[in-house]
C-alpha cells in the first residue's frame, strides 16, 4: 500500500502529458512573445515595454525549465521505482539515470 505522498510509486500518465504540454506551451509562449514587439515611436515608453515583454519572456522560459526538471524527477522516480521492482537496481545507492521515456 503506498501513502499517497508525491514521488511514491510510478509517476501517473495524465501528469506526465500534461506537464510535457505545460513545457511545451511555455516555451512556445517565450519565443513567441519575442517576436511580437512593437514600434511605439517614444523612446522611453519603448525601453520599458522592451524591458518587460523581455521579463516576461524570461519568466515562461524558467517556468518551462522547472516543468522539464519535473518531468525528468517524475521520470527519474519512476526508473527507480521499475528498477526496484525487477531488481536490476545495483547497490544501495537509490539513484537511478535521469533519462527516463517521458512520452
Amino acid at each position: 500500500m503506498t501513502d499517497g505522498s508525491p514521488g511514491a510509486g510510478a509517476a501517473d500518465p495524465a501528469i506526465l502529458r500534461a506537464l510535457t504540454t505545460a513545457r511545451s506551451a511555455t516555451r512556445t509562449m517565450s519565443d513567441e512573445l519575442l517576436t511580437h514587439l512593437p514600434d511605439l515611436g517614444d523612446l522611453p515608453t519603448q525601453r520599458a515595454l522592451d524591458a518587460w515583454v523581455e521579463q516576461a519572456a524570461d519568466t515562461l522560459r524558467a517556468l518551462s525549465e522547472a516543468l522539464e526538471e519535473r518531468l525528468l524527477d517524475l521520470g527519474s522516480t519512476r526508473t527507480t521505482q521499475h528498477a526496484l521492482d525487477d531488481g536490476s537496481l545495483s547497490g544501495a545507492t537509490g539513484s537511478a539515470s535521469r533519462t527516463g521515456d517521458l512520452r
